[in-house]
C-alpha cells in the first residue's frame, strides 16, 4: 500500500518505508538540508521514545531522506476507539514527554491500536523542555476527540488524564493546557 502525504510517500509492505519527497518550489541545496534534517530528527526521536519505554514503530534503517521501519499490524485508534484504548495514549505520551520529545501530530490516525497502543508518525516531532509545547501536544489530541470523535470525547479525554497523570509534571502541563485552550476561545 502507497500512502502521498504533504512531506512524504509511505510504502506499507512486511515493513514500511517513508520517503521525503523534494519540492520543486526550494532551492535544491536548501531541499537536501531540509529533507536530511526532517529525516535524521524523526529517525532520532522514535529512537528515544523507545528508549524511555514508549510504544513507537523500530528504525531499521536510515538513509538520507528515507527511514524503514517497523510494521505495526493493527487499526488507527479512530477505528478502535475506546476509554483504554486512549488512556494507553496518555501513558506513552507521557513516556516521550519525560524524555522531552513532543510528538507535533498526535491524532487518532497517528496512533496505531495492536497487542499494545503504539504512537506513529512522528514527522513533526522535536525535543523540547517547554511546558507550552506538550501542553500543545494535548491540545492537538483532545481537538481532535471533540471534532471528529465527540460522542466519546468526553469519556476518552477522562481516561487520556488517566494516563497521562503517571508524568511527573503532568499537572503543569494541564494547568497550561487551560491557557492555551483560553487563548483559543478569544480568537478573533
Amino acid at each position: 500500500m502507497k500512502l502521498q502525504g504533504a512531506e512524504a510517500v509511505v510504502n506499507i509492505g512486511e515493513e514500511v518505508s517513508k520517503e521525503r519527497v523534494s519540492k520543486k518550489y526550494r532551492h535544491p541545496d536548501l531541499d537536501d538540508r531540509i529533507r536530511e534534517q526532517r529525516n535524521s530528527r524523526e529517525a532520532q526521536s522514535l529512537r528515544q521514545a523507545a528508549r524511555a519505554g514508549a510504544n513507537v514503530p523500530q528504525v531499521l534503517e536510515e538513509k538520507e531522506y528515507c527511514l524503514r521501519m517497523e510494521k505495526i499490524d493493527g487499526n488507527a485508534l479512530k477505528e478502535q476507539l475506546s476509554a483504554s484504548n486512549v488512556e494507553k495514549v496518555g501513558k506513552n505520551l507521557a513516556k516521550i514527554h519525560e524524555a522531552d520529545i513532543i510528538h507535533g501530530d498526535l491524532t487518532t490516525s497517528n496512533v496505531i491500536v495492536s497487542d499494545e497502543v503504539y504512537l506513529i508518525d512522528f514527522g513533526l516531532s522535536f525535543r523540547s523542555e517547554r511546558i507550552e509545547d506538550r501542553a500543545m501536544d494535548l491540545h492537538m489530541f483532545k481537538q481532535i476527540l471533540e471534532s471528529s470523535h465527540p460522542e466519546k470525547a468526553e469519556s476518552c479525554w477522562e481516561a487520556f488524564i488517566d494516563g497521562y497523570s503517571g508524568y511527573e509534571e503532568s499537572e503543569e502541563v494541564f494547568e497550561r493546557l487551560e491557557d492555551v485552550e483560553m487563548r483559543g476561545r478569544y480568537k478573533t
